[in-house]
């Protein structure tokens, strides 16, 4: 089993231990515009963005002093982490996450840690 493997499942078994950090774990929904044409509308007569739905789950993260000093943040600014294997796409930049509580939030910035094992997403409350 590789580290990554091994992040990753021991993380995944403290997030489903409602005892350990499962009340810490929240589902979110995403949306993605995709390049090119879209998809006709025959009711409107306009092509319209295609879109690309997907899922997964979140903790929420709070921003290093670093960040704090170097981004442009607002107090609508938010950060949450994931793992790689718990969502169905990687985040991209103007990716529309809906979170847990009903907020939707642009992606400003993705990064992953250097095992590629989980993501830290800066988001940006519409």
């Amino acid at each position: 089993m590789t580290a990554r493997d091994e992040i990753q499942t021991e993380l995944a078994e403290a997030f489903a231990d409602d005892e350990e950090l499962g009340q810490a774990y929240f589902a979110f929904t995403a949306k993605r515009t995709l390049p090119g044409d879209g998809v006709y509308n025959p009711d409107t007569g306009t092509y319209e963005p295609a879109k690309l739905p997907y899922s997964g789950s979140y903790w929420r993260s709070k921003f290093t002093f670093a960040e704090i000093q170097s981004l442009d943040l607002t107090s609508a600014d938010i950060k949450i982490g994931m793992l790689a294997n718990a969502t169905e796409q990687v985040p991209q930049v103007d990716d529309v996450i809906t979170l847990a509580d009903g907020r939707t939030a642009r992606v400003v910035e993705v990064s992953g840690d250097p095992l590629g094992a989980t993501y830290s997403v800066h988001l940006k409350v519409n």
